[in-house]
């Protein structure tokens, strides 16, 4: 063989290389290399002999140059399909890293002394290469360098080898009123005595809430949540007392901004923020990664029962706490408790829990312990007939100490909640709840309990990851004892700004608050800006 032939022969042999994938352990910097034509890199692995290679013709110009490379210098990989995938188009940096993989072969043969494998001429042809495409090695060694350093400070700075910090601080400004006068409700209707509040007496507040999640997980596939939470300021609902009420007493016209659970009461108004640590808890499979068991000292049920993916998320959609949830079948929203999530299959899925809301209390009767004080048991049974498709038929029953009147009672109630994207850009969803509520007192008869709500949802409309979407419905409202019955109306429209800002103005508007017939309707304007991070 000729020395030109031979250099002819070295050069293709070893361009023909780097058309293929990187064969260097350092896959992860062929990434970045590629990063700016948007490719990835999927899995390689060594081959032994062209052979192995389908789409390679044992008749093609390339194929001596391939079966040399790999049989002298064994720096030749293919794809898991065992194909080389030749005509591939080759930018000059992964041709600069395919010549680099190879020169480090050689050089490891060499070094290892274990036959004469390479001429003077073949490392003349190599020296020419590493002059001809020294601009590209040197791009490739700074790229790796900064890659390297990048990670020795992300090792640095991060507090923990396990546990991930994300949050959110949610601001919002809202007012509002109505043309007379709201007279305070509950599910029954007015109450003796109830307050009256002149509908023009709200101020315009400010209200924020600012949120801190603490993720860790110890196997793999279980999280410990740690959160702590501050709130500030006051909705309408401070104003109003009794509108868009639950069993329990009302969730607020901005669930971000309520005390309902007791988590951050009182709350100051001057923007400070008492906080405390409003949710432990932890999730991990069992028996299986189809069954998960959640557990906490403070855990939120409506995490686990009765979401649904257009109205659930108080941040991302509605802000009233009527669409967030059926206030039939999530009376409870915290406290200890504990349950489970069984995805049966493909389209079945089985949850339960348990939640008492003052069950650390160890003191006497009435209201304490997991079961004295405060309880409430759901069973949900989740059907999906499709991708897009969900219905959910639900069970509650909980004992509250105080709920109408300050009597003692336990209700028995049924929901369903179904959702369906009819298309990407359109989605429907809806709840209904039915209820039987027994008051522990003679003289008070039982209340039958009706809920519902319905809405529309368009994502992505005129941008990607915007969202409009409106509701109706009529929050808890016991059939046989309220002489009105109160309607809330919810529209919103949520510019997202980046993947981490949000901006949404949301109208609520509220007719005979309070199942009070004689209520004037609420008109009320919200513009939330949420941060994630």
């Amino acid at each position: 063989m000729s020395k030109s032939t031979l250099r002819a022969w070295f050069a293709s042999s070893i361009m023909m290389a780097c058309i293929a994938p990187p064969t260097f352990a350092e896959t992860g910097v062929a990434d970045l290399l590629r990063s700016g034509t948007n490719q990835t890199l999927p899995n390689i692995s060594q081959v032994n002999s062209v052979a192995e290679l389908s789409d390679v013709d044992p008749n093609s110009w390339a194929f001596q140059a391939l079966k040399s490379l790999v049989e002298r210098y064994g720096c030749i990989e293919g794809y898991p399909s065992k194909k080389y995938l030749g005509n591939r188009p080759l930018s000059r940096y992964e041709f600069a890293a395919g010549l680099n993989a190879c020169l480090d072969k050689i050089g490891e043969q060499i070094a290892a002394a274990t036959s004469n494998l390479a001429t003077k001429d073949d490392l003349a042809v190599v020296q020419r290469l590493l002059e001809e495409f020294q601009t590209e090695l040197a791009v490739l060694k700074g790229r790796v360098e900064v890659l390297e350093a990048k990670t020795k400070e992300l090792e640095f700075q991060q507090f923990s080898t396990t546990t991930k910090l994300d949050g959110s601080v949610v601001m919002a400004i809202q007012g509002g009123g109505a043309g007379g006068d709201i007279i305070e409700g509950s599910a029954t209707g007015a109450v003796e005595d109830g307050a009256v509040t002149p509908g023009g007496s709200a101020n315009t507040t400010f209200v924020g809430r600012t949120s801190l999640n603490l993720r860790t997980s110890f196997i793999g596939k279980d999280e410990l949540l740690i959160r702590l939470r501050g709130v500030t300021g006051q909705d309408i609902t401070s104003s109003f007392p009794g509108i868009v009420p639950g069993v329990d007493g009302s969730l607020g016209t901005l669930i971000y901004a309520s005390t309902f659970d007791g988590s951050t009461d009182p709350v100051q108004t001057n923007g400070n923020a008492t906080v405390s640590f409003d949710k432990i808890r932890y999730v991990t499979p069992l028996f299986g990664d189809n069954f998960r068991v959640f557990i906490g000292p403070r855990i939120e049920l409506f995490e686990f029962i009765d979401t649904n993916s257009f109205a659930n998320d108080e941040e991302e959609d509605f802000s009233s706490g009527f669409f967030v949830n059926n206030p039939l079948i999530i009376v409870l929203f915290a406290g200890p408790g504990t349950g489970f999530d069984w995805k049966i299959s493909d389209q079945f899925s089985l949850r339960a829990a348990y939640i008492a809301s003052n069950g650390g209390n160890s003191f006497g009767s009435g209201f304490g312990g997991l079961s004295g004080s405060n309880t409430q048991g759901s069973v949900e049974l989740d059907f999906r007939p499709s991708e897009t498709a969900k219905i959910k038929l639900q069970y509650s029953a909980y004992t509250l100490q105080e709920a109408v009147a300050d009597t003692p009672s336990k209700t028995d109630a049924f929901g369903v909640n179904a959702e369906w994207a009819i298309t990407p850009s359109v989605g429907i969803f809806g709840r209904y709840g039915l209820g039987t509520q027994q008051l522990f007192t003679p003289d008070l008869a039982d209340n039958n309990l009706t809920t519902w709500q319905l809405g529309l949802a368009f994502p992505d409309l005129l941008a990607a990851g915007n969202t409009l979407a409106f509701s109706i419905g009529q929050p808890v409202r016991a059939t046989n004892k309220a002489n009105g019955s109160e309607t809330d109306f919810e529209l919103y429209y949520s510019f997202r700004l980046n993947d981490r800002m949000t901006l949404t103005p949301d109208l609520q508007i509220i007719s005979q608050p309070g199942n009070v017939a004689g209520n004037s309707t609420l008109v009320l304007g919200t513009l939330r800006a949420v941060f994630m991070f």
